[in-house]
């Protein structure tokens, strides 16, 4: 491990369930985890593993066995700040298609920049 002083940094961790029997499709979750490291290098090692240790399967009330598999880490960066308080930002990342973030996270609460050009961004 580095000497240098560890500092925020945010990562993406994306995982997979499914239900036994094949009725229904994958499900997908992002989990964002805040990692104190040396580097943005050592902060994607802590998540990998991070990610690989949540990975489990159960029974549900069905009898069918739940598997949450541990996919992948989507992203990895610094905090936005190096001191994290009460109301912080903690991370950033831009998108091309407003419509399609909308209909992929069944945001409805999100306006349509294009329906009402007047609107604050």
């Amino acid at each position: 491990m580095s000497d240098r002083a560890k500092s925020p940094h945010i990562a993406v961790l994306v995982y997979e369930t499914k239900v036994e029997g094949g009725y229904a499709p994958p499900r997908y979750s992002e989990d964002i985890v805040l990692i104190h490291a040396s580097s943005v290098e050592e902060a994607r090692t802590t998540a990998e593993a991070m990610g690989r240790a949540e990975a489990t399967s159960y029974q549900n009330v069905y009898d069918e066995t739940v598997t949450w598999s541990f996919v992948g880490v989507a992203d990895v960066r610094a905090a936005l700040y190096d001191t994290l308080g009460e109301d912080t930002a903690l991370y950033s990342r831009g998108f091309e298609d407003l419509r399609r973030y909308r209909e992929t996270f069944a945001l409805t609460s999100l306006s349509d920049p294009a329906a009402d050009p007047g609107a604050a961004h």
